[in-house]
């Protein structure tokens, strides 16, 4: 084999991003500072042993408004899809819904068309969006043979209901004392959005949200401007 062939042969295929959404939740300040995270098993692939918030990827029944949804037009589409996401895939991965308790019906509830609308249906609770933040951006960097697009968001613990369990995608799931133990191993985006998210808590974050990427290499944080536009 040539020398052209053989570095055709060696350069790693282009893996496109695939959409996807994480929620970070928050209680307690200072050494009191809990998280609600979550450790990805050790026989998985991609990232075993790691801890991380939950999360996942996009799906289609995200595109389309739910029945037990509010103030989705806070967000531009696609950061409306990405926390249909980021909520759907944490009841999914840690058994907790986040919004706010549902009001006294004044007309009949619209038919749910979802397991996670009948979770919020079952349980009296709706979507509120207005209880999330939208911290900021991150793209997994090449060459890997998994990359995802995701957006992250923030919402705080009194709008969190239920009990947090362990599920097959996350062990060891439950309000981790961080303002007092670091989890580790922490991946560097997990630790930079955490830190974002802290500083939108206590409101000394800048005012732009951030895109963490990679570029010639080097990692880098740009400003993520899909809080203002669609883009």
């Amino acid at each position: 084999m040539n020398d052209v062939a053989e570095a055709v042969r060696a350069k790693p295929a282009f893996v496109r991003p695939r959409d996807a959404a994480s929620l970070i939740l928050l209680r307690g300040e200072g050494s009191d500072l809990e998280l609600l995270a979550g450790r990805r098993p050790n026989h998985v692939k991609f990232m075993p042993g790691v801890w991380v918030f939950p999360g996942g990827a996009i799906d289609p029944e995200d595109r389309k408004p739910w029945s037990v949804e509010s103030g989705s037009d806070k967000f531009p589409p696609r950061l409306a899809r990405s926390a249909r996401a980021a909520l759907r895939e944490t009841w999914e991965e840690v058994g907790v819904l986040v919004g706010s308790r549902k009001p006294a019906e004044t007309h009949p509830p619209s038919p749910a068309r979802s397991h996670i609308e009948n979770a919020y249906a079952e349980r009296g609770v709706i979507a509120d969006f207005a209880r999330l933040t939208y911290v900021g951006r991150a793209i997994t960097p090449t060459p890997v043979f998994r990359r995802f697009n995701t957006r992250f968001f923030l919402a705080d613990r009194d709008a969190v209901f239920g009990d947090p369990v362990s599920t097959d995608e996350l062990e060891d799931v439950g309000w981790h004392p961080i303002g007092r133990r670091p989890l580790a191993p922490f991946r560097d985006v997990t630790q930079f959005m955490l830190t974002q998210a802290l500083a939108l808590r206590d409101g000394t974050a800048g005012p732009d949200a951030p895109l963490f990427c990679s570029a010639r290499g080097q990692r880098r944080v740009l400003v993520c401007r899909e809080a203002i536009l669609d883009l």
